[in-house]
C-alpha cells in the first residue's frame, strides 16, 4: 500500500466586518423574548419578509450567548430557517436580500474561524479537536454547502481518533453540495481506504479524478485505492502516469514492479490451474502472461541499476527473480513435452539472474540463514554443486 499524507493544512477564512446590532445588549432571556413576540406577529403576516429577518439576527444573537458551541445547534438551525425564508420573501434580487447574506456569511465565518483557533491550538494550549468540531458543525448549518467547514470538521473528528464520524460527515457533504471539490472527495476516499472499504474509495476517488485528472495526490490516492480493491490492472496505468511525472520517486518505480509481478504471477498460477484441472488453454495466455512478467522484468532491472546500495530494492529484485522461476518451474511438468525445454530455459534464465542479488545479500548477511537456504536450491537446481556445498555449509 502506497502511503501519502491526509489532513494538513488549515485556513483562517476572513470575513467582512461584523455589522453592529443593539441585539447584542439584550439578555438571553429578553432574546427569547423578543423571537417569541416575532413568531406571534409572523403568524399573523407570515408574508413579511423583515420580520423572518428580524427573527434571524435575533436568533444568532441567541446562538452565540451559549459557551458551548453545542447549545449553538438549535437557535443556529432556527435562525437559517427563518433567514432562508426572509431570502424567498425578498426575491433574492433586493439590497435586504444582500443584508440577509451578508449576516449569513458574518455568522459562518465568526464559527468557522473559532474552529480554526480551537483546531490548531492557542499559544500556550492544546488543540482541542472536539471544541473545533462543534464550531465547524455550527458553521455548517449556517452555510450548509461550505466544503471548507465539512473537510475541516473531518479533519478534526479524524485528529480526535473519530474516523466513522468523519466519514459520515463527508458523506453529508457529499450529498448536500452540488459539486464537491476534489479535496473532500480525496479525504472521503482515503478514510474509505484506511476503514478497510477499498470499493468505495475508489468509487469516490474515480469521481474526484473527474474533477482534476493532473492531481497527483489524487492519483496517488486512486491507484492505492486499486491495489487494496484488487484492481491491478487500473493501478499500473495510474502508476506509470506517476511516474512518468516523478520519475525519481522510488516508491512508485518500486509499486508499478511489485504490481506488475502481482498480475504476471496470477496469470502465471491460473495457468497452471488450468492444466492441474486439464482445461485447455489458448496460446494467447501464455503470451499474455510472459509478456506482463518481462515487463516487471524491465521494471525491477531498472530499479536495481539506478539504486545498487539500497538493499530493499536488491532484496525485491532477488525474490521477484525466485518467485517466477518457481512457477516457471511448476509449469514445467503439467506442458507438453516440445514445450517443456522452453519452460526450463525461462526458469534457469530467471534463476541465474537472482544469483548475484542473493549472493551480495548473503555476504551483507552472513547470519540470514533464509538467503543462504534459497542460494543452496538455487545451485542445486543449476547444478552448480560446489557453490550449493559453500551455501549449505552456512546453513
Amino acid at each position: 500500500m502506497l502511503a501519502f499524507g491526509f489532513f494538513i493544512s488549515c485556513s483562517t477564512l476572513q470575513s467582512s466586518n461584523p455589522q453592529s446590532a443593539s441585539n447584542k445588549t439584550l439578555t438571553e432571556k429578553e432574546l427569547k423574548q423578543e423571537v417569541s413576540s416575532l413568531e406571534s406577529r409572523i403568524s399573523e403576516a407570515p408574508d413579511q419578509p423583515d420580520l423572518h429577518f428580524e427573527k434571524g439576527k435575533l436568533l444568532t444573537e441567541l446562538a452565540k450567548k451559549q459557551k458551548l458551541p453545542t447549545n449553538r445547534v438549535t437557535p443556529y438551525t432556527n435562525a437559517r430557517q427563518a433567514l432562508e425564508k426572509a431570502l424567498q420573501l425578498y426575491n433574492d434580487s433586493t439590497e435586504a436580500a444582500d443584508q440577509v447574506k451578508d449576516l449569513l456569511n458574518v455568522t459562518w465565518s465568526l464559527e468557522h474561524n473559532e474552529g480554526v483557533k480551537f483546531f490548531q491550538g492557542e499559544s500556550d494550549q492544546k488543540p482541542d479537536y472536539e471544541r473545533a468540531s462543534a464550531h465547524f458543525n455550527n458553521a455548517t448549518i449556517i452555510i450548509p454547502d461550505s466544503a471548507n467547514s465539512y473537510t475541516m470538521r473531518a479533519r478534526a473528528l479524524y485528529k480526535n481518533q473519530q474516523s466513522q464520524k468523519a466519514i459520515g460527515v463527508l458523506e453529508k457533504a457529499q450529498k448536500q453540495i452540488d459539486s464537491p471539490p476534489a479535496e473532500l472527495l480525496e479525504q472521503l476516499a482515503f478514510l474509505y481506504l484506511e476503514n478497510d472499504d477499498p470499493h468505495k474509495a475508489v468509487a469516490v476517488y474515480e469521481e474526484a479524478e473527474s474533477f482534476s485528472d493532473q492531481n497527483l495526490n489524487l492519483l496517488h490516492g486512486l491507484s492505492n485505492a486499486y491495489i487494496n480493491a484488487g484492481k491491478h490492472q487500473q493501478a499500473i496505468v495510474l502508476l506509470n502516469q506517476l511516474i512518468e511525472n516523478e520519475p525519481q520517486n522510488i516508491i512508485y518505480a518500486q509499486t508499478l514492479g511489485t504490481e506488475l509481478f502481482f498480475v504476471g504471477k496470477s496469470q502465471l498460477d491460473s495457468i497452471f490451474t488450468a492444466l492441474e484441472n486439464g482445461t485447455p488453454l489458448e496460446e494467447t495466455q501464455f503470451d499474455s502472461a510472459v509478456t506482463t512478467v518481462e515487463k516487471a522484468r524491465e521494471q525491477f532491472e531498472l530499479l536495481a541499476e539506478e539504486n545498487p546500495e539500497n538493499t530493499d530494492v536488491q532484496k525485491r529484485t532477488a525474490n521477484f527473480y525466485y518467485n517466477i522461476a518457481s512457477r516457471y518451474q511448476n509449469l514445467i511438468p503439467l506442458v507438453a513435452d516440445e514445450h517443456q525445454e522452453q519452460l526450463e530455459e525461462k526458469m534457469t534464465n530467471y534463476l541465474s539472474a537472482s544469483i548475484p542479488f542473493f549472493e551480495r545479500l548473503a555476504t551483507q548477511n552472513q547470519q540470514d540463514q533464509k538467503l543462504w537456504d534459497q542460494l543452496y536450491k538455487i545451485y542445486s537446481i543449476l547444478g552448480m554443486d560446489e557453490e550449493a556445498q559453500n551455501a549449505k555449509a552456512n546453513l
